[in-house]
């Protein structure tokens, strides 16, 4: 019996799960019209763990006692000048982890890198103030078919398991180095 082979299907298997996850959510959260991302938690021992969330209440900004808003108070960024903070009586929408989909836990010396491909000046986009006490996930789909482009690798012990993980601007998902 071979303990190498055992973990190394086990950390292919989490690589397999996470590519099939990925296509998932970009598929729900099209279908949904709502932002959706994959956010890195730790628990209080420090364990990451990979989840999917979705954005609660994302065009809470457009509904006010019947009245529409501004069409900019639902987007994630914007410029932020002589825009209003939200209102008391407004919903502010938030991530939530997502009931409906489920990522299985890092295996053991696994980890998960995500590394942006947006040039540094839209990467770090100004927020809308409802947004600026909230973590953005570093993968996420917009509702639109669009995502933020990124890259995710999956190594164990500093080697690369499967494929470098490509998620281009417009939502597809691409695997290995050749995009």
């Amino acid at each position: 019996m071979s303990v190498g082979s055992s973990e190394v299907r086990k950390n292919s298997a989490f690589y397999e799960h996470l590519v099939d996850t990925l296509g998932y959510v970009r598929l729900l959260s099209a279908e949904r019209m709502q932002p959706m991302g994959l956010a890195l938690k730790a628990d209080q021992e420090g364990q990451v763990t990979p989840v999917i969330v979705a954005l609660n209440n994302p065009y809470s900004g457009l509904q006010s006692k019947g009245r529409p808003k501004n069409k900019d108070a639902m987007e994630l960024s914007t410029d932020i000048e002589g825009l209003s903070a939200m209102k008391e009586d407004q919903v502010t929408p938030s991530w939530q982890v997502e009931p409906d989909v489920q990522l299985p836990k890092l295996p053991t010396g696994v980890t998960l890198t995500i590394a942006s491909l947006e040039p540094q000046d839209t990467a770090n986009r100004k927020l809308q103030p409802w947004f600026l006490a909230q973590d953005v996930p570093q993968v996420l789909w917009f509702g639109t078919g669009q995502a933020a482009p990124v890259t995710l690798e999956v190594r164990h012990q500093s080697r690369l398991v499967g494929e470098v993980i490509t998620i281009m601007p417009d939502g597809s998902i691409k695997q290995g180095q050749d995009q």
